[in-house]
């Protein structure tokens, strides 16, 4: 009896895990798909131009001026032509699934990781523009003592504003304080002052911050043991917000001449429509965010 009873315990853990098997299956199908249909669709929209420039910020400096009278073409060929009616430049496009994928393979990773230097190019400012410019931040890691907390503060939502006040809210229960930020680059220090969640008060150091196609993260840590990182689905820029599914490129190339070879990056598309196109690159390098506009013409 017992030997039946293992059996039958047995091919029910299987059964169960063939179906998690095949939902997850399914669901990386159908996410496969929507994102195929999106490319499809953005190809399409592109196509129906010309284009004029309306925006292009490069490493912080507006260069939208360089481009001033040229009309761009986005051809099924997959040339990309700009035109101001004496002079025409040729370069490529495309739109494409983008295959690098970021699992967040540091979520449970060791110290090793907290000696990296994710933030060498950030500010106090570019922070507090993250910070206020989105609501209702959720937490998305927090441990303290080795202890993983998130998990106690999923309805949590923290809103910053300038002034440098803070409020918590969970239901109905609502946590005011403070918040403070000094330093630069990897020294930024982050004071967290909130009446009844001693969890966040403390001194905290930032870590990253990580801008994508909507969304975006805060990430802060203290001696490369306690961690916090917020997060949010907006996404920061010059942008009406996003509306594809998932990482889509919109990958441009300009051999010549330079002013247009800045043109050339994989861009990550945050919003898009019949009459506007707008993009959006965070380097790797120095982490300034890269836009970049198309207007129907």
């Amino acid at each position: 009896m017992k030997k039946n009873i293992f059996k039958l315990a047995f091919v029910s853990l299987t059964l169960l895990a063939t179906a998690c098997t095949e939902d997850s299956e399914s669901d990386e199908m159908a996410n496969l798909a929507q994102l195929q249909a999106d490319v499809e669709e953005i190809t399409i929209a592109a196509m129906a131009g010309p284009w004029t420039i309306t925006n292009f910020v490069d490493s912080g400096t507006n260069e939208t001026s360089d481009f001033e009278g040229y009309g761009f073409s986005f051809n099924e060929d997959g040339s990309l032509v700009a035109d101001n009616g004496s002079v025409s430049v040729t370069g490529t496009w495309s739109v494409t699934i983008d295959d690098d994928s970021d699992d967040d393979s540091d979520d449970d990773s060791s110290s090793q990781d907290d000696g990296d230097d994710d933030c060498d190019s950030c500010t106090v400012d570019q922070l507090t523009e993250v910070l206020t410019s989105c609501e209702d931040w959720f937490v998305d890691k927090l441990e303290r003592n080795d202890n993983d907390l998130e998990d106690g503060f999923s309805s949590y939502r923290f809103n910053f504003s300038a002034d440098g006040t803070v409020t918590a809210t969970a239901g109905s229960e609502s946590y005011p304080g403070t918040w403070e930020a000094s330093g630069s680059s990897n020294n930024i220090q982050v004071v967290l002052t909130i009446s009844g969640l001693s969890d966040f008060e403390d001194t905290w150091t930032l870590h990253e911050i990580e801008l994508q196609n909507g969304e975006s993260k805060v990430d802060l840590r203290i001696n490369g043991e306690d961690r916090l990182r917020f997060k949010n689905g907006c996404t920061i820029g010059n942008f009406d917000g996003g509306q594809t599914t998932g990482e889509i490129d919109f990958n441009i190339f300009f051999a010549s001449p330079e002013n247009f070879n800045e043109l050339s990056d994989d861009w990550n598309i945050v919003s898009y429509s019949a009459t506007k196109i707008e993009l959006m690159d965070v380097s790797g390098g120095d982490g300034e965010t890269d836009l970049l506009t198309f207007e129907k013409q």
